[in-house]
């Protein structure tokens, strides 16, 4: 296949992108429309979606074959904060600016960009060569090419409201930390006795042990069960003071699609109830293509929302006073770290190394030789724009909103073109490994 065919086909993949994305642009919804669709999508849509390819696309054996794919991306993400944290450091970035760059290039957007991309690479008629075999379809491999890329989204949800917000978040004073440190120690002690009383009470023996020898064995074994029952709802406090840490951290990440996601992966370590629930004629079938339906409207509907956000005015400038403040210049600086970053060094590297385990080390990931659509994938979500999700955070944390802003409208308007180049590239590979 030439190469201008390949240009064709990345092209026609990311026209769906372009028309859609410019439309919810040019709509000039407020945000009150865009939060709403924002909540659709995510409240429904996405989770409907993400099921329903998960579930029909994937067996627990190919679940299993998997497993390199967390490690990767992962791995791709530490890629990313070391090029940030080293490219902030050279051109002097501001420190919280700094971290905004390193989760913009660690968490990219692969439900939105990756789908509709690779649902327009198998409309192509001129991309059979990415089918399994002679009895595969173009909408089976579709749906097997995005059951892949939501093993990556599942580690996307998962750190973004962790790590994520964790990296961004600025570093406490030593103030701050003396604080936390009189706090934890004050911790010991119980709501009914002071921490200092349970010293004295403590070594009460020490200072005085007349006062305890001349206690009877029946007082000292009543004083022995009192502490006994004093000490149990202390411990019972801490444990439900851990489990309150715990369910903290963990609850940011339990969003609509990330239990949907992990819903799906339930259903699909359990064939009998996978069978069940796609079986044709049945009622949980029904069920199921209720679903599936659903989900068709997600693309769409994420599209105009993202093409929305794009246009939405900014609020105005911090003042320089202000400890967000960023000026023209660095933020110029950051969006060329984020844009090297995303679009240049992270598919260098994962290229890179799916091209090595392909060849020295297949056993790692049988499915990269018998499946050249699973290499395309991991490729093009390696090289998607930032998640439309920076910006949420950074209002979540009250900073760096109008950067965030800036960064995304700049990567969005050139990421299509290198998308285009970079899809091409990657399906040029992706035969090569084909024919070998």
């Amino acid at each position: 296949m030439a190469g201008l065919e390949y240009v064709v086909i990345s092209t026609q993949a990311l026209a769906k992108v372009v028309v859609i994305s410019a439309t919810g642009y040019m709509l000039g919804m407020d945000k009150a429309g865009l939060k709403l669709l924002a909540d659709v999508s995510i409240s429904i849509l996405t989770p409907a979606l993400l099921f329903a390819k998960i579930t029909k696309s994937l067996d627990r054996q190919m679940l299993g074959e998997l497993w390199l794919v967390p490690i990767l991306y992962v791995v791709l993400g530490l890629v990313g904060l070391a090029w940030t944290g080293w490219g902030g450091q050279m051109m002097r970035l501001p420190d919280g600016f700094r971290r905004l760059c390193s989760v913009a290039v660690f968490f990219s957007n692969v439900n939105i960009m990756l789908i509709p991309i690779i649902q327009g690479i198998a409309s192509s008629p001129d991309s059979r060569f990415l089918l399994r075999d002679q009895e595969d379809t173009p909408d089976a491999m579709a749906d097997r090419s995005i059951a892949y890329g939501m093993i990556i989204s599942i580690m996307n949800n998962l750190l973004r409201w962790s790590v994520g917000v964790a990296i961004m978040t600025p570093p406490r004073s030593k103030s701050s930390n003396a604080l936390n440190t009189v706090d934890s120690f004050e911790l010991i002690g119980t709501a009914d006795q002071p921490p200092v009383q349970q010293i004295n009470v403590r070594h009460a023996g020490l200072l005085a042990p007349t006062a305890v020898s001349a206690m009877t064995g029946e007082e000292t074994s009543q004083i022995l069960n009192m502490a006994r029952s004093h000490s149990k709802p202390v411990a019972d406090k801490r444990w439900v003071a851990l489990l309150k840490v715990v369910w903290g951290a963990v609850s940011p990440c339990l969003t609509p699609p990330m239990c949907s996601v992990l819903a799906a992966v339930f259903v699909v370590l359990l064939p009998p109830l996978q069978h069940a629930l796609l079986e044709r004629g049945t009622y949980a079938f029904s069920i199921w293509a209720s679903i599936e339906t659903c989900g068709e409207a997600c693309i769409p509907v994420t599209l105009l929302a993202l093409g929305g956000q794009l246009g939405i005015p900014r609020d105005a400038k911090p003042a320089e006073a202000s400890a967000s403040y960023v000026s023209e210049r660095k933020q110029s600086l950051g969006v060329v770290l984020v844009l090297v970053g995303r679009f240049l060094v992270a598919p260098v590297f994962s290229c890179g190394a799916l091209l090595a385990i392909y060849q020295y080390a297949p056993w790692l990931a049988p499915l990269l030789r018998s499946d050249p659509a699973l290499f395309l994938t991991l490729a093009i979500a390696s090289a998607t724009p930032p998640a439309i999700s920076l910006l949420t955070v950074a209002q979540k944390l009250g900073m760096y909103e109008n950067e965030a802003a800036n960064i995304l409208s700049w990567a969005y308007a050139i990421g299509v073109v290198a998308l285009a180049a970079e899809v091409s590239i990657f399906l040029w590979l992706a035969s090569l490994m084909h024919r070998a």
